[in-house]
């Protein structure tokens, strides 16, 4: 009797935990096969961008990735990291390790002359080759080379004084002009005064001109955008009188001042270096979080009737402390103060744009729609500072837009946790007064009330 109770007891339990074995080996193979991914991190490391998971999602055909790194190289965790979230949000793409020192065959086929290269392969044995830093940007965009049929060309105004596209100087655009490069735009620089604007222009550029441009060129760039072109203008403060009254046509008129902003020596900058964090709701600045410095800038005033056809819009502001200063003499002998009745208080416009219709002829189906953006700035895109806070993405966001390739993008780096946080004056003031008189006299009126406790006692 007691055998055979121990017998079903013993059987029960062995039932039971053939159960629990069959019932975990079960979730593990559903899990396996059909699972979802949470990003809990507070900058988003391990998540894509939605403008990378919505070509993902259209990839035209399958898209293989090669990544050759060595098999004992602690890098593999990092590529490993990106690929898998690719492959994650699109079925179309694959990817595998290769070690090019067991593998030198494969490597060969591939022209791998560097360990840390990343081969994509695509339709036609098409291939685009990825070496050194590798991230969500780069794979990103040379996807994109892979599957695009066309490229887009930027110009480059020259002659008046423009950034220099070649220069690898502090205050050249040669790091711009690479990162163009890298997300498949011809990038080349043009005289105005010479020839028209060539008839490939995705988008103009005139890079802060210290002389104005001259009538002709202005009546170039005029018919370029009411055929429907698109232009970036960035001016600098105190510069190109005529041009500026030009711009005004377009609704969008640089103020004679230069933004003054005492906030930005909590991020280590200067009082005529305005950081930037507020931006309008707008295709380039969607979801943009990132604080953009201007070294020296000025505003731009959205006039509130523009011409038939404009509609003007704020693209970035600053915050409310800072104000432009109009005292130009002033500014050369180091003199920076508010006056109320000549300066502008802030917040002001440093970056603003206009879209354009113009009347279609009687042949064509639809208008012509141009569009130009006006920053009041043209160094805080320059060598020295494109790679500062999220200044390269601004600017690759803007000439994005501008040439019709919103699935080109620019991530900013997602390593960092911290999102600086900018201050107004009144704020900062208000910081100074706790730490400097309220602090230190809570700390005396407690130590005062525990002195009269102890004596009471």
């Amino acid at each position: 009797m007691m055998k055979s109770r121990a017998w079903r007891y013993g059987s029960g339990m062995t039932a039971y935990a053939l159960v629990v074995i069959g019932l975990f080996a079960l979730v593990n193979y559903l899990s396996a096969m059909h699972y979802t991914r949470f990003d809990l991190t507070a900058a988003g490391k391990y998540s894509l961008s939605p403008r990378t998971e919505k070509l993902l999602g259209r990839l035209p055909y399958g898209v293989r990735a090669i990544a050759f790194v060595k098999d004992d190289d602690a890098a593999r965790m990092r590529y490993r990291r990106v690929l898998e979230q690719y492959s994650y949000r699109g079925d179309r793409f694959q990817w595998e390790f290769a070690d090019p020192d067991k593998q030198p065959g494969l490597a060969h086929n591939y022209n791998i002359t560097q360990y840390d290269t990343v081969v994509l392969v695509g339709h036609g044995e098409k291939k685009e080759t990825i070496v050194g830093e590798f991230n969500e940007e780069k794979l990103t965009n040379a996807i994109l080379r892979l599957i695009s049929t066309k490229e887009r060309a930027i110009y480059f105004t020259k002659g008046h004084g423009e950034k220099d596209i070649h220069s690898r100087e502090p205050r050249g655009y040669d790091n711009l002009r690479v990162a163009l490069r890298e997300q498949n735009y011809t990038v080349d620089d043009i005289a105005l005064f010479a020839s028209p604007v060539p008839e490939d222009a995705s988008v103009l550029v005139v890079a802060g001109p210290e002389k104005d441009l001259t009538g002709g060129e202005r009546d170039k760039i005029g018919k370029f955008l009411s055929i429907g072109g698109k232009a970036l203008f960035m001016v600098d403060p105190f510069t190109l009188k005529e041009t500026v009254a030009w711009l005004e046509q377009y609704g969008l008129a640089p103020e004679n001042d230069v933004i003054v902003d005492k906030a930005s020596r909590m991020l280590g900058g200067d009082d005529l270096a305005p950081a930037v964090a507020d931006y309008e709701e707008h295709p380039i600045t969607h979801g943009f979080r990132l604080t953009t410095f201007y070294p020296l800038a000025r505003s731009i005033n959205i006039k509130d009737n523009p011409s038939e056809g404009i509609r003007a819009f704020a693209l970035a502001k600053t915050n409310p402390g800072t104000w432009g200063e109009t005292d130009e003499a002033g500014l050369k002998k180091g003199t920076v103060e508010f006056r109320k009745k000549e300066d502008m208080p802030g917040p002001l416009t440093i970056a603003a744009g206009a879209e354009i219709t113009s009347h279609a002829d009687a042949g064509d189906a639809k208008p012509a729609k141009g569009a130009l953006l006006v920053i009041g700035d043209s160094d805080f895109v320059a060598n020295s500072y494109l790679n500062i806070g999220g200044n390269r993405d601004f600017i690759l966001n803007s000439l994005n837009w501008l040439a019709e390739e919103n699935d080109r993008i620019s991530i900013g780096s997602r390593n960092s946790e911290m999102d600086p946080v900018i201050f107004s004056a009144a704020q900062i003031s208000a910081i100074a007064v706790f730490i400097a008189l309220a602090l230190p006299a809570a700390v005396l009126i407690a130590a005062i009330w525990i002195n009269l406790r102890r004596k009471r006692a």
